[in-house]
C-alpha cells in the first residue's frame, strides 16, 4: 500500500506540479525524482511509480515548466531551469535522492546532483541524446509545425513508441489537452529549437554514478546501442539496453527500467530487496 499526495513547487514565480507517491508507513525513505521530456506529463512515468514504491522509496513525479499542470514560464524552458527545479523538489522532500531524466531532460538530471551533491547521489538517463544531429531547414521546418500543434505532437509521441501501453491513447489525449491551453505549446517549440539544451557541459562534470537506460528499438537514433554508451562515455555511467522497447521504456517496458533503476539505488547504497 501507498499514498499519493499533489502539491506544487514556486520556482521562479512559476507553480509547478507534482506528485508524492509513499510507501505505506514510511516518511523518510530514500527519494527518486522522475522528470519527464519535452511535451509530455507527469504521468509518463505511471507505470514505473508502483514498482519504485513497492521497493521501499519515495517517488516524485515533476511537471516540468510550461508542461501539463505547471504554470507557464515567462523565459523559454531550458535544462538548467528543469536542473534547477529538481534541486529544488529534493530540497524541499528531503533526500538522498536519485534523479531520472527522460529525453530532453537527463542531462537536467546530471546536473540536479551537482546543484544539490550532498542531498542528491545519481542520476539516470533514460533515451538521452548523447550526440547533436545535424537539421537540415526541410527538418527545422517540420520540428516547427509539429510543436506548434498539440495534434501533430501527439501523433509524433505515438510513432516514437515500439511496444506502448494499453493506456498510451489516454495519456496523449491528456498531453493534447495540456497543449491547447493558451500558450501551452511554448516550452515544447523553444525545445524543439535545441536552443535551450544548456546543461550539456555537465556530462563531463558528472562524479555521481550514473546509468543510462535505452530501448533497443528507439527510432530517434540510428543505432540506440552507440548513442546509449557514447553518453555513457560521457559521463562514466552504465548502460541497460531494453530490448524491443522504444524512445520510452518507462511506459513500453517498466519492469525492466524499474530494474535499472534499482541497480543503481543499489550501487549508490541503498537497500534493494529485488535482487
Amino acid at each position: 500500500m501507498s499514498t499519493t499526495a499533489s502539491a506544487s513547487l514556486d520556482l521562479d514565480g512559476v507553480a509547478l506540479a507534482y506528485d508524492l507517491a509513499v510507501p505505506a508507513g514510511t516518511v523518510d525513505a530514500p527519494l527518486i525524482v522522475l522528470l519527464p521530456g519535452m511535451g509530455d506529463l507527469r504521468s509518463a512515468y505511471r507505470h514505473l511509480v508502483p514498482l519504485l514504491v513497492a521497493e521501499g522509496f519515495r517517488v516524485a513525479t515533476l511537471d516540468l515548466p510550461g508542461h501539463g499542470d505547471s504554470g507557464i514560464s515567462p523565459t523559454p524552458v531550458g535544462q538548467a531551469q528543469i536542473a534547477r527545479a529538481a534541486a529544488a523538489l529534493v530540497e524541499r522532500l528531503g533526500g538522498p535522492a536519485i534523479v531520472v531524466g527522460h529525453s530532453f531532460t537527463p542531462d537536467s538530471a546530471l546536473l540536479a546532483t551537482q546543484l544539490a551533491p550532498g542531498s542528491t547521489v545519481g542520476a539516470v538517463a533514460i533515451a538521452p541524446w548523447a550526440t547533436t544531429p545535424r537539421v537540415s531547414a526541410l527538418m527545422r521546418a517540420v520540428t516547427s509545425l509539429v510543436t506548434h500543434s498539440p495534434l501533430l505532437w501527439s501523433l509524433f509521441y505515438r510513432s516514437l513508441h515500439k511496444a506502448p501501453p494499453a493506456d498510451l491513447g489516454a495519456h496523449r489525449r491528456r498531453i493534447v489537452a495540456a497543449l491547447r491551453r493558451p500558450h501551452g505549446t511554448d516550452a515544447l517549440v523553444a525545445m524543439g529549437t535545441g536552443a535551450t539544451k544548456d546543461a550539456i557541459d555537465a556530462r563531463g562534470s558528472q562524479t555521481a554514478p550514473v546509468a543510462v537506460v535505452m530501448g533497443s528499438a528507439d527510432p530517434d537514433f540510428p543505432d540506440p546501442a552507440a548513442e546509449a554508451q557514447v553518453y555513457a562515455d560521457a559521463t562514466r555511467g552504465e548502460v541497460t539496453m531494453i530490448e524491443g522497447a522504444g524512445h520510452y521504456p518507462h511506459a513500453e517496458r517498466p519492469a525492466e527500467t524499474a530494474a535499472a533503476v534499482l541497480a543503481l539505488a543499489r550501487r549508490v547504497g541503498w537497500p534493494v530487496a529485488r535482487a
